[in-house]
């Protein structure tokens, strides 16, 4: 491994020229290490809902280019989080609402409800918000892509 790379620089130029080679008009606004030491990487600018695009989709994809792109660069290792407008902050609260909104349904009902497919961490984070509330449990149901979690009466 390569000690003498910067990892904050690397990721800054990699980050950079990515979104102009993509022709997306962003910016990095912000580029910091968080509570949990993980390098988070702010990016705004005119075409910021292009970037983050439908759910998401687009944004994953460039974390996901950023993060291999490093592995394959022998960046040395941290957890890179690309985020566009504090879109993940504001997605997570919207789970959590959703959660909760759905159990306390669950809980009137006496009837499970199947949260739409997400990300592995976006289910852990409805595991865990549900896990502090009473009357209801959770499970992981389904494989890959189409995985969900299901909110049920305990």
């Amino acid at each position: 491994m390569n000690n003498n790379i910067d990892t904050e620089s690397w990721v800054e130029d990699f980050v950079s020229d990515l979104v102009e080679y993509a022709g997306l008009d962003v910016s990095i606004e912000e580029l910091d290490l968080d509570t949990e030491d993980n390098l988070v990487v702010q990016l705004s600018g005119p075409d910021s809902a292009r970037a983050i695009g439908r759910e998401g989709q687009v944004l994953e994809a460039i974390q996901h280019l950023v993060i291999t792109a490093a592995i394959h660069s022998n960046i040395p290792k941290r957890r890179i989080v690309i985020d566009i407008e504090r879109y993940r902050e504001r997605r997570e609260q919207k789970i959590q609402d959703d959660a909760a909104y759905h159990a306390d349904g669950v809980v009137d009902s006496g009837k499970p409800y199947d949260l739409p497919p997400m990300t592995p961490r976006e289910r852990r984070l409805v595991h865990m918000t549900i896990a502090e509330m009473d009357g209801v449990r959770t499970e992981s149901v389904g494989s890959g892509e189409e995985r969900f979690v299901r909110i049920l009466p305990e």
